[in-house]
């Protein structure tokens, strides 16, 4: 039986405190939570609900979905293996690990996983909708549109199927399968996840038949969707908050601090960290290095933000009053634990080569840990147009949006307040010995700027570096079928066709 609860995180708090196993109380803080912008205080709450209640199997799948959508995919995937575990009969279970799994590319799992799907639910569209996205990330596109096909055979309204099909193969504007999504478009009943999958449709369709102006109206509908999805689950873009956290960055790793960094490792490993916004050439740069038969992929590790996080939670990092005080004992002893941290994460995912690539984009804010950590690193800054770059994270579609990339206005203030800051800080400083990938002068240039990118990286030549779209190894990015093709320049004015509906975007990159 439902009872009232109070609303407010107060009298939350103190009706938990008077009845501390009442599970509903905990619930509503969760919720509130969510509704305030809080992720990590619910995602506490629901911890320990699980603490009291190890067999609760909605907190196991509330907490899977928060993870997912804060992108923590390999804690996303533990929650719905417990909650498949709880009840194994429920194919939903099933369906969300497969998904994390896929997410946290976990490759023989969601493998696995998908095998289980088909067998045991054959008529549940999300199974062959896992097998289609398998199929996609290692370039086999037939095949992968053919299971989202199935997939939407067994239930046309399955908008990750209709997203991922229009993505392999965009229809005409006249074709019936978009006369399909339009008829989905105008239905109420849609989550605003399934809704965005409709309107990033629509609206890739329109833009290739050059309909600018009804994709842009689609695409600004689409962000809104997705925008509307974060913030049900509390993340939003705090402006004044991520500028905070820059500034601590830089106070704390000035030169000072990065003149002092750990001794190189005694591996025979060199790491390559590939930084830089997102859809700014990351994919491109590492799936070059990792052509050469010395290189693994790494692909996006989240281990780097999560020792950044860690450092600057500490007491020794909150108190300091300017730079990282790096000779200290005490704080040398945690670079330590941070760097075997980062090593033993390496490790569990079997990255263990000569070379290991990883291209997180957000590591850019990390540059100064990177250099303390591991000195002998290559950092590689890929850069692009402005413009083109938060043009193609607007106008992409991503299982999870980052806050910034919904809005014009984010982006450009994200882009310019953010990340251009913190590159210049670190240009800044001497000995950092950062490596410049200029997308343009790589899809303009290739054959010289590769050979050029390579030899920066202390690799000796192969040709197979400028043979990367042979490469099969998979690709997670949004763009995966892209990454496999030969290098076209295409992309880079592509913005221009959209400069009218810019301006929000443009004002914000051109404020003081």
């Amino acid at each position: 039986m439902s009872v009232s609860q109070p609303s407010s995180e107060q009298g939350l708090i103190r009706s938990i405190a008077a009845n501390p196993r009442d599970l509903n109380n905990y619930f509503s803080l969760v919720e509130l939570y969510r509704a305030t912008g809080e992720p990590s205080k619910a995602e506490l709450t629901l911890r320990r609900i699980i603490e009291i209640d190890p067999m609760c199997l909605r907190a196991w799948v509330d907490l899977g979905t928060l993870l997912g959508y804060r992108e923590d995919w390999q804690g996303s995937a533990d929650a719905f293996e417990r909650a498949c575990a709880l009840d194994s009969r429920d194919a939903d279970h099933l369906i969300r690990y497969g998904a994390a799994l896929l997410a946290n590319r976990d490759i023989g799992p969601a493998m696995q996983t998908r095998d289980d799907l088909l067998e045991r639910f054959p008529n549940r569209a999300e199974g062959h909708v896992l097998a289609g996205h398998l199929h996609k990330i290692h370039g086999r596109a037939e095949a992968a549109a053919a299971a989202y096909a199935r997939a939407i055979d067994i239930d046309p309204a399955q908008t990750d199927a209709l997203f991922n099909l229009v993505d392999i193969s965009p229809p005409q504007v006249s074709d019936p399968l978009t006369q399909h999504l339009e008829t989905l478009r105008g239905d109420t009943t849609l989550a605003r996840r399934e809704a965005a999958n409709i309107l990033f449709s629509l609206a890739r369709i329109h833009e290739l038949s050059g309909r600018a102006e009804s994709a842009m109206a689609l695409y600004d509908e689409a962000n809104a969707a997705a925008a509307r999805t974060m913030q049900e689950l509390g993340i939003v873009y705090d402006p004044e908050r991520i500028e905070a956290e820059t500034n601590r960055v830089i106070e704390l790793f000035d030169h000072s601090a990065i003149t002092e960094p750990l001794d190189p490792l005694e591996l025979d490993m060199t790491l390559i960290f590939i930084v830089g916004m997102p859809r700014s050439g990351t994919t491109l740069v590492e799936r070059v290095l990792a052509s050469h038969s010395d290189v693994t992929g790494g692909g996006e590790l989240p281990f780097m933000q999560d020792c950044l996080a860690r450092l600057l939670s500490t007491e020794t990092a909150q108190k300091a009053t300017k730079s990282l005080p790096t000779r200290n004992q005490h704080v040398r002893a945690l670079l330590h634990q941070l760097r075997e941290l980062y090593l033993d994460k390496l490790f569990e995912r079997d990255l263990d080569a000569r070379y290991v690539t990883d291209k997180l984009p957000a590591n850019f804010s990390a540059i100064g840990l990177i250099r303390i950590l591991f000195p002998d690193a290559r950092v590689v800054h890929c850069s692009r147009d402005p413009i083109a770059t938060c043009w193609s994270l607007y106008s992409a579609h991503f299982g999870a949006h980052l806050p910034y990339n919904t809005h014009l206005k984010s982006l450009g203030h994200y882009h310019r307040r953010i990340y251009s800051t913190l590159m210049r800080h670190w240009s800044r400083i001497s000995g950092l010995d950062i490596i410049e990938a200029d997308y343009g002068r790589l899809v303009a240039n290739p054959d010289v700027e590769i050979r050029e990118l390579v030899g920066r990286c202390g690799l000796p030549w192969e040709d197979a570096c400028l043979r990367f779209h042979e490469n099969d190894a998979p690709v997670f990015t949004a763009n995966m079928l892209r990454a496999r093709q030969p290098i076209s320049s295409a992309s880079t004015t592509r913005w221009k066709k959209f400069e009218p509906y810019l301006s929000p975007l443009m004002a914000e990159l051109a404020a003081g």
